[in-house]
């Protein structure tokens, strides 16, 4: 498992996606009010990215315990209902970009592993977040899928395996699933407000040049 977690965490930083609009961040685009503030703060990390070429999203650096949780989803999945899923792979698309978590035969997967049975459950209460909507259109849009499915996997936080804790929640049910099916209106509106927020990005990545900062 450690050996594909590492593969997993080096694949989810492709040098091909600095600069790129992904799935996790997308959402500024489709803002409820003005995404006047959200997409120009995007803009100056995409150029950052380019320009330093380096990755920085801090919560994405929690790879090593938060991918091993991943693995060991997709094996429950894979047990449990699709012998067909493959591990996900990088894609990009113009200037979008992603790394999935799963290819099944007619849809994406992104797993979700939830610290506590709250956050689990809210999975089933609430369904995904305004967020993860956008980043399954995201997805399904650079992958070609016609849906996307998130799926929130429950398993014990390695605090509570050293107390010999488990959650009360029976083996075979501890997998909520929420299927996003693509939208080609979302498409639409990402054609009319991606090329906005590249042009905020070469702004700010010619101004980084200008400056001359890496050594």
């Amino acid at each position: 498992l450690k050996q594909i977690d590492m593969e997993l965490a080096i694949d989810k930083f492709h040098p091909d996606r600095l600069g790129k609009i992904t799935g996790s961040k997308c959402s500024v685009l489709f803002p409820k009010r003005s995404a006047v503030v959200g997409i120009d703060t995007y803009a100056r990390q995409l150029a950052s990215e380019l320009y330093f070429k380096f990755y920085d999203e801090r919560g994405s650096w929690q790879t090593e315990h938060g991918n091993l949780n991943e693995n060991e989803a997709f094996h429950y999945y894979q047990d449990r209902f699709s012998k067909s899923i493959e591990f996900g792979s990088f894609h990009s698309k113009g200037e979008c970009a992603g790394t999935s978590d799963a290819i099944d035969t007619n849809m994406g997967i992104d797993f979700k592993c939830p610290t506590t049975l709250e956050m689990w459950l809210s999975y089933m209460y609430d369904g995904i977040s305004s967020q993860q909507y956008h980043q399954g259109q995201m997805y399904c849009y650079i992958f070609d899928r016609p849906k996307w499915r998130f799926c929130a996997y429950l398993t014990e936080t390695q605090k509570m395996t050293d107390f010999g804790l488990t959650y009360p929640v029976h083996p075979d049910k501890r997998m909520i699933m929420v299927d996003v099916e693509a939208d080609p209106e979302w498409v639409s509106k990402l054609e009319v407000e991606a090329p906005k927020l590249i042009d905020l990005r070469d702004k700010y990545f010619e101004i980084l040049t200008n400056n001359q900062l890496i050594k």
